[in-house]
């Protein structure tokens, strides 16, 4: 089988040459999750990582994201796939980059140990991972997860949503943070039956997929205080948005019916300071790519309010011009309330303003 050879970060890696990538293809290398794997490092080495810290790379494929792990942060890195050719793969490009660490054959589900860092990048949905995810986990610990059905978590498969996530999609303007925040309120619901207590600390989505990062803390109290953050996203033909852990039938604003969605995670989803630390990080590396960087600080940037507002759609409801995204943001300042840019949507604010407030500003 022909080999190709990809540069990425510090590392090298060899994999096998295939004209379409399926969930069947038995070892690939997409590279297009350079971004993703980029930001990982990152925040790899904004976690300040002691040597004593064990982290798996839990569906390695090719070994890229956990040889860059190893290349890149210093961490003491263990890889495991299920596929053999993979494991074979995997043995091959680490002696590519000169290094050793330990591989194992096996499904997630069947890895042992302990560690302090679980990631899991895999095709499609993460959540059959879940249960073997914190049986490997211990307080003070962080789990890293990419879901790639975002066609579920959006509400363009409001059936597969419902199997996968337990949870009721909404297809709205917001669809794609509600769908960060429906994957964040399954595995925070999931971590709960171990008593363990999850906290995002840096969440975003970038085409096909979604990206969270949890922090781990252990105990009942802490459980039962993070469960309270699961709640309803609520929806309305007149703008009106909010997230709260009561349901409500009419809309506040208009009276009108609302739509839903539930249970999803309704509060922070990240943690400003460690995103901030996080650009520091990337700003002081030489070889990560600029894009990623771009992403960070837009993340910097963004009020963590629940949901937001996307500007076409309220100007085609009211029948109003269309202000640039700059100078909405402005107008919400000067008459009090917080406001920014999201990387969720390039024509949408997030403020912490009502509809109606929001109404006010958008004729200036």
């Amino acid at each position: 089988m022909e080999l190709c050879e990809f540069t990425e970060g510090k590392a090298s890696i060899k994999v096998p040459k295939f004209e379409k990538v399926t969930a069947k293809t038995p070892v690939f290398y997409n590279p297009k999750m350079a971004f993703s794997r980029d930001i990982s490092v990152t925040v790899m080495n904004a976690l300040k990582i002691k040597d004593s810290w064990k982290v798996l790379d839990g569906l390695s494929g090719s070994g890229i994201r956990g040889i860059r792990y190893i290349m890149e942060t210093g961490a003491e890195v263990f890889l495991n796939d299920h596929n053999p050719a993979a494991v074979r793969l995997i043995g091959e490009n680490l002696k590519l980059n000169s290094l050793e660490a330990t591989v194992t054959k096996s499904d997630f589900n069947h890895v042992y140990g302990k560690y302090e860092v679980v990631d899991i990048d895999p095709f499609g949905s993460p959540v059959k991972f879940l249960d073997g995810a914190f049986r490997l986990l211990k307080n003070n610990s962080y789990l890293f997860l990419t879901a790639t059905d975002t066609s579920a978590l959006t509400g363009a498969h409001r059936d597969s949503c419902r199997r996968k996530y337990d949870a009721i999609p909404l297809k709205s303007s917001f669809s794609h943070e509600l769908g960060v925040r429906i994957l964040i309120g399954k595995v925070v619901r999931n971590a709960a039956k171990y008593n363990f207590a999850l906290r995002p600390i840096l969440s975003y989505t970038k085409e096909h997929f979604i990206r969270t990062y949890f922090e781990i803390k252990y105990g009942k109290e802490k459980t039962n205080n993070a469960l309270a953050n699961i709640g309803f996203a609520f929806n309305c033909k007149c703008g009106h948005r909010e997230v709260t852990d009561e349901f409500n039938s009419k809309c506040p604003n208009c009276n009108e019916k609302l739509s839903y969605s539930h249970p999803i995670w309704i509060s922070k989803i990240k943690d400003s300071e460690f995103v901030s630390e996080c650009v520091k990080k990337y700003e002081s590396s030489e070889f990560l790519s600029k894009k990623p960087l771009e992403l960070l600080k837009t993340l910097q940037m963004e009020i963590d309010a629940p949901l937001f507002y996307d500007i076409h759609e309220l100007t085609h409801i009211y029948k109003t011009k269309i202000p640039k995204t700059e100078e909405l943001i402005k107008r919400l300042g000067d008459i009090g309330f917080n406001a920014s840019a999201t990387h969720f949507s390039p024509v949408s604010v997030k403020t912490n303003a009502t509809i109606k407030d929001v109404l006010r500003c958008l004729d200036g």
